[in-house]
Protein backbone atom coordinates (compact mmCIF):
# COMPACT_ATOMS: atom_id res chain seq x y z
CA UNK A 1 0.00 0.00 0.00
CA UNK A 2 1.05 3.67 -0.78
CA UNK A 3 0.46 6.58 1.65
CA UNK A 4 2.20 9.11 -0.50
CA UNK A 5 3.81 9.78 -4.33
CA UNK A 6 7.14 12.15 -3.95
CA UNK A 7 6.77 13.01 -7.46
CA UNK A 8 6.82 9.59 -8.74
CA UNK A 9 8.52 7.96 -5.58
CA UNK A 10 6.29 5.86 -3.30
CA UNK A 11 6.13 6.49 0.33
CA UNK A 12 5.05 2.80 1.23
CA UNK A 13 2.61 1.75 4.44
CA UNK A 14 5.11 -0.38 5.74
CA UNK A 15 7.89 2.67 5.93
CA UNK A 16 5.60 4.47 7.80
CA UNK A 17 5.10 1.39 9.98
CA UNK A 18 8.49 0.89 10.55
CA UNK A 19 9.01 4.08 11.42
CA UNK A 20 6.05 4.42 14.02
CA UNK A 21 7.32 1.43 15.33
CA UNK A 22 11.27 3.04 15.74
CA UNK A 23 9.82 5.85 17.70
CA UNK A 24 7.58 3.07 20.02
CA UNK A 25 10.39 1.56 20.40
CA UNK A 26 12.85 4.48 21.18
CA UNK A 27 13.06 7.68 23.82
CA UNK A 28 10.02 9.47 23.20
CA UNK A 29 7.58 6.05 22.97
CA UNK A 30 5.84 7.62 26.63
CA UNK A 31 4.89 10.87 25.22
CA UNK A 32 3.31 9.01 22.17
CA UNK A 33 -0.55 8.64 21.51
CA UNK A 34 -1.96 4.85 21.65
CA UNK A 35 -1.95 3.88 18.20
CA UNK A 36 -5.67 3.56 17.79
CA UNK A 37 -6.32 7.23 18.80
CA UNK A 38 -7.13 10.50 16.76
CA UNK A 39 -3.57 11.68 18.13
CA UNK A 40 -2.40 8.23 17.26
CA UNK A 41 -3.61 8.74 13.71
CA UNK A 42 -2.35 12.32 13.23
CA UNK A 43 0.48 10.88 14.00
CA UNK A 44 0.67 8.46 11.59
CA UNK A 45 -0.05 11.85 9.33
CA UNK A 46 3.01 13.18 10.28
CA UNK A 47 5.49 10.38 9.69
CA UNK A 48 4.16 10.59 6.01
CA UNK A 49 4.87 13.93 6.38
CA UNK A 50 8.48 13.56 7.42
CA UNK A 51 9.43 10.26 5.16
CA UNK A 52 7.62 12.88 2.30
CA UNK A 53 10.12 16.03 3.12
CA UNK A 54 12.56 13.37 3.63
CA UNK A 55 12.40 12.08 0.13
CA UNK A 56 11.74 15.34 -0.90
CA UNK A 57 14.83 16.49 -0.19
CA UNK A 58 16.68 13.10 -0.52
CA UNK A 59 15.39 13.56 -4.89
CA UNK A 60 17.27 17.01 -4.44
CA UNK A 61 20.25 16.03 -3.16
CA UNK A 62 20.22 13.62 -6.25
CA UNK A 63 19.86 16.29 -8.59
CA UNK A 64 22.65 18.07 -7.08
CA UNK A 65 25.67 14.85 -7.19
CA UNK A 66 25.37 14.71 -3.49
CA UNK A 67 26.13 11.35 -2.25
CA UNK A 68 23.89 9.30 -0.23
CA UNK A 69 23.81 9.66 3.74
CA UNK A 70 24.02 6.59 5.84
CA UNK A 71 21.30 7.23 8.51
CA UNK A 72 20.60 4.36 11.17
CA UNK A 73 17.31 4.63 12.75
CA UNK A 74 14.69 7.24 12.11
CA UNK A 75 15.17 10.43 10.62
CA UNK A 76 16.44 13.41 12.93
CA UNK A 77 13.01 12.80 14.92
CA UNK A 78 14.29 14.41 18.02
CA UNK A 79 15.34 17.59 16.68
CA UNK A 80 12.00 17.80 14.97
CA UNK A 81 10.12 17.18 18.10
CA UNK A 82 12.19 19.62 20.26
CA UNK A 83 11.90 22.41 17.39
CA UNK A 84 8.45 21.28 16.20
CA UNK A 85 8.91 20.64 12.43
CA UNK A 86 9.52 17.98 9.54
CA UNK A 87 12.11 20.71 8.05
CA UNK A 88 14.55 20.56 11.50
CA UNK A 89 13.99 16.66 11.08
CA UNK A 90 14.87 17.22 7.07
CA UNK A 91 17.60 20.06 7.82
CA UNK A 92 19.54 17.78 10.43
CA UNK A 93 19.45 14.71 8.47
CA UNK A 94 20.51 16.53 5.67
CA UNK A 95 23.38 19.34 6.30
CA UNK A 96 24.39 19.36 2.81
CA UNK A 97 21.25 19.71 1.18
CA UNK A 98 20.31 22.77 3.71
CA UNK A 99 23.51 24.19 3.13
CA UNK A 100 23.19 24.08 -0.17
CA UNK A 101 19.80 25.25 -0.63
CA UNK A 102 20.64 28.22 1.42
CA UNK A 103 23.97 29.05 0.10
CA UNK A 104 22.61 32.42 -0.97
CA UNK A 105 20.69 33.67 1.85
CA UNK A 106 22.88 36.60 3.22
CA UNK A 107 22.48 39.41 5.80
CA UNK A 108 23.02 43.17 4.79
CA UNK A 109 24.67 45.26 6.68
CA UNK A 110 20.94 47.47 7.34
CA UNK A 111 19.69 44.46 8.62
CA UNK A 112 22.59 43.69 10.97
CA UNK A 113 22.63 47.78 12.16
CA UNK A 114 18.43 47.64 12.09
CA UNK A 115 18.52 44.56 14.71
CA UNK A 116 21.70 45.76 16.63
CA UNK A 117 19.71 49.13 17.07
CA UNK A 118 16.50 47.16 18.58
CA UNK A 119 18.38 44.69 20.62
CA UNK A 120 20.76 47.52 22.72
CA UNK A 121 19.77 45.34 25.65
CA UNK A 122 21.40 42.15 24.38
CA UNK A 123 24.11 44.15 22.79
CA UNK A 124 25.29 47.25 24.81
CA UNK A 125 28.36 48.00 23.28
CA UNK A 126 29.22 49.16 19.96
CA UNK A 127 28.10 47.48 16.57
CA UNK A 128 31.52 46.78 16.09
CA UNK A 129 31.90 44.21 19.02
CA UNK A 130 28.64 42.89 17.96
CA UNK A 131 28.47 43.08 14.11
CA UNK A 132 29.29 39.26 13.71
CA UNK A 133 27.25 37.53 16.64
CA UNK A 134 24.22 39.84 15.37
CA UNK A 135 24.71 38.53 11.72
CA UNK A 136 25.28 34.85 12.97
CA UNK A 137 21.93 35.20 14.43
CA UNK A 138 20.63 36.82 11.20
CA UNK A 139 21.82 34.46 8.99
CA UNK A 140 20.69 30.79 10.70
CA UNK A 141 17.02 32.95 10.80
CA UNK A 142 17.44 33.84 7.31
CA UNK A 143 18.61 30.44 6.09
CA UNK A 144 15.67 28.48 8.50
CA UNK A 145 13.52 30.14 6.53
CA UNK A 146 14.63 29.93 3.45
CA UNK A 147 15.39 26.35 3.53
CA UNK A 148 11.43 26.32 4.93
CA UNK A 149 9.75 28.00 2.61
CA UNK A 150 12.14 25.79 -0.43
CA UNK A 151 10.65 22.69 1.81
CA UNK A 152 7.21 24.06 1.16
CA UNK A 153 7.37 24.68 -2.16
CA UNK A 154 8.95 21.94 -3.11
CA UNK A 155 6.50 19.13 -0.90
CA UNK A 156 3.87 21.34 -2.61
CA UNK A 157 4.57 20.74 -5.98
CA UNK A 158 6.16 17.05 -5.88
CA UNK A 159 3.64 15.38 -2.71
CA UNK A 160 0.60 13.80 -3.08
CA UNK A 161 -1.00 12.31 -0.50
CA UNK A 162 -3.31 8.75 -0.70
CA UNK A 163 -6.43 9.12 0.99
CA UNK A 164 -6.40 8.54 5.33
CA UNK A 165 -2.87 10.18 5.07
CA UNK A 166 -3.54 13.89 4.95
CA UNK A 167 -1.72 16.24 6.43
CA UNK A 168 -2.68 16.32 10.29
CA UNK A 169 -3.65 19.61 10.36
CA UNK A 170 -5.83 19.03 6.70
CA UNK A 171 -9.40 19.85 8.41
CA UNK A 172 -10.92 17.85 5.92
CA UNK A 173 -9.45 14.47 7.82
CA UNK A 174 -11.64 13.11 10.25
CA UNK A 175 -9.22 13.10 13.02
CA UNK A 176 -8.88 17.20 12.78
CA UNK A 177 -8.43 18.61 15.90
CA UNK A 178 -6.56 21.56 15.50
CA UNK A 179 -9.09 24.16 16.58
CA UNK A 180 -8.68 28.20 17.61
Amino acid sequence: MIAAYVGEEPVTVAAVEALAAAMRDGPYAARLPHPSSAEGRNLRRWLVQVLAATAVVEQEARRLGLPPVETSGPPALGRALRLGGVAAAVAAARPDVYAAVTAEVAVGEDAVRDYWERNRDRHPGPLAESRDAVAAVLGQAGRDRHFGRWLDARCAALVRLMPGFEHPGDPRQPDYAHHH
